[in-house]
């Protein structure tokens, strides 16, 4: 699993950089099955970055590793070529990882906006601004306080959008590069900026945005989950949209999604039992993805 991976590392100094929201869960073989990322993928990469080799077993029987631990290997990146593939080139059967060592400081923030928008157009500004975070998560009124139901970690109840930001390396930059994001995110609207006093505060912030799928349950008893990936400059105007499209097939929707990197979770609200309710979900889930490829965007 995952997290153990990096539950056994971190005392020695290092961790498995991808760090999916299903970490607590998801398996080292499915992370490379998928390529899966994490709210930490902005500045550490996807699990491709952090595979050196793989033992795989063809269609055929036949077994092979696929890239090398000592030096890049020559020719075709078979292993890069197969890191993604879902299982349809292959069953892994072994994995060489690439372990990073851990951060000297980690500063992590949590901004309180009025909307979405103000969030979103923050999360720009500081990519313009030429500061690469760890981290910048985004989370939506209706799922933060399904969040602060779960983890009761302070996030506040009241504002429109929250902004988690991350920044993590050497302790004088990081300090920087904190005050900074401060400083563009008051400038853009935002209402409280506060920064996790611990470590143990950082983590809870952390399991709050990671268990947000869970804590839809509160909400209603289904959702229809959608990934696409949108330009940083367009994810203010598509989110206006999915909730435009919402609204428009009476469905409620939350928000959550990596905005560092522009990919959105939008998360569609049902109760399964209701007559005719999965073709109003479908309907508005095939506009969603519409939107998003309009705005430039891809599916993800």
């Amino acid at each position: 699993v995952n997290l153990d991976l990096t539950k056994h590392l971190t005392p020695l100094g290092y961790h498995f950089a991808p760090d999916p929201s299903s970490q607590q869960v998801c398996t080292i073989g499915g992370n490379v099955g998928n390529n899966s990322g994490g709210p930490h993928c902005l500045a550490y990469g996807v699990t491709n970055a952090h595979i050196l080799a793989i033992e795989v077993v063809l269609a055929d029987g036949e077994i092979v590793t696929l890239g090398g631990l000592d030096a890049e290997p020559s020719g075709y990146d078979l292993r890069g070529v197969f890191i993604g593939g879902e299982g349809m080139l292959g069953i892994t059967t072994k994995v060489a990882v690439r372990i990073t060592p851990n951060p000297s400081s980690v500063r992590t923030h949590l901004l309180s906006f009025d909307t979405p928008r103000d969030a979103a157009a923050t999360v720009s500004a500081v990519i313009a601004a030429g500061i690469v975070p760890a981290a910048m998560e985004v989370m939506d009124q209706g799922i933060t306080i399904a969040v602060e139901n779960y983890v009761n970690v302070g996030y506040p109840r009241d504002a429109g959008a929250v902004l988690l930001a991350e920044v993590d390396g050497l302790p004088d930059g990081v300090d920087i590069d904190a005050q900074r994001i401060s400083d563009i995110g008051r400038e853009h609207g935002a209402t409280d900026v506060r920064q996790a006093a611990s470590d143990e505060e950082r983590m809870l912030l952390w399991k709050g945005r990671k268990t947000a799928f869970g804590a839809v349950a509160q909400i209603a008893p289904n959702y229809y989950l959608h990934d696409t990936v949108v330009p940083r400059s367009k994810l203010a105007d598509t989110l206006e949209e999915v909730y435009r499209i919402a609204d428009e097939h009476d469905l409620a929707v939350v928000n959550v999604f990596h905005a560092g990197d522009g990919n959105l979770h939008p998360l569609l609200l049902f109760n399964g039992q209701e007559p005719g309710i999965y073709d109003r979900v479908h309907a508005a889930g095939a506009k969603i993805v519409e939107a998003s490829l309009a705005a430039g965007g891809v599916l993800s």
